[in-house]
């Protein structure tokens, strides 16, 4: 009798195994460029669940490799999802788009975000997808990177006018870029080296983790930092600025109300562009 029930539960893996083990990898390769030749272009890449990978080169084309993974327990379901996950690419004022789209997100091109499908009401899949992006660009190309879960976003030697990088639950390396930044990493580390200092006003935000940013050692910028349970360090020499005043309106009907900013604000160098670093439950790290 124990022989008989070992070899049933043997039995019983095994085709738990065989059920849970249809699985689908499609690679997709596309060579990218822009209509015109413009400062102005940007690269939109948006994904839902997979990394990004960005590296800077000195060729003249957008080279994209896409990794489409689609797994389900039946193969009807494997079918469905083959189908169903999509990835699309558009061209839109100046702004090339990569982006993922499923039966729940519609992508928008015209307000650069996902939108909700179906009427607004989610439907449960019958399988699970993960897209990996790896992704070639010309320095000098702007670039928009988003994902939201199962994967980090990592972009190195991208040196145009602005670089804007958000990451729901992975964390945010950029190495050796340039440019105007704009990151946000809700649950990770940011972790930023600069080849060149960031020419206009640059954000630097996350929820539950640390940001660490390396500038090149001549760095002229006012400071903003805000953090409910973290600190910021620096090896620059700094001059605190006076708090200042939060204009509003008031509630009451009076007029304009004007409030004490709770940021701690900071000038490095002959002060200029404006570095806004806001966390709630890490810490914030500027060094040359």
């Amino acid at each position: 009798m124990k022989t008989v029930k070992i070899t049933m539960w043997l039995f019983a893996l095994l085709c738990c195994h065989l059920v849970t083990s249809q699985k689908s990898n499609e690679t997709i390769s596309k060579v990218l460029n822009f209509s015109t030749k413009s400062d102005q272009n940007r690269l939109v890449v948006k994904n839902i669940n997979g990394p990004i990978r960005v590296e800077g080169y000195d060729g003249s084309a957008i080279r994209l490799e896409a990794e489409k993974s689609i797994s389900a327990k039946r193969e009807s379901y494997l079918e469905e999802g083959k189908q169903e996950i999509k990835i699309k690419i558009e061209e839109l004022n100046n702004r090339i788009y990569v982006y993922v789209e499923t039966p729940n997100n519609n992508f928008n091109t015209a307000s650069g975000r996902y939108e909700n499908s179906r009427n607004n009401r989610w439907v449960k899949l019958d399988y699970r997808f993960h897209v990996s992006f790896t992704l070639k660009v010309p320095k000098s190309t702007s670039v928009e990177l988003a994902t939201m879960n199962d994967g980090d976003i990592y972009a190195k030697d991208v040196q145009g006018n602005e670089i804007i990088v958000n990451n729901l639950n992975g964390a945010i390396t950029l190495e050796n870029i340039a440019g105007k930044t704009d990151v946000n990493a809700l649950n990770k580390d940011i972790n930023i080296t600069y080849y060149k200092n960031p020419n206009g006003d640059s954000k630097y935000h996350s929820l539950n983790g640390d940001v660490n940013v390396t500038f090149q050692e001549k760095l002229n910028a006012d400071v903003s930092f805000k953090s409910l349970n973290g600190d910021m360090y620096t090896n620059y020499d700094t001059t605190a600025l006076k708090p200042e005043l939060v204009k509003s309106k008031s509630k009451n009907g009076k007029g304009i109300k004007y409030n004490m900013s709770a940021n701690q604000s900071y000038r490095i160098g002959k002060g200029g562009i404006r570095l806004d670093f806001n966390l709630l439950n890490g810490d914030a790290t500027l060094k040359k």
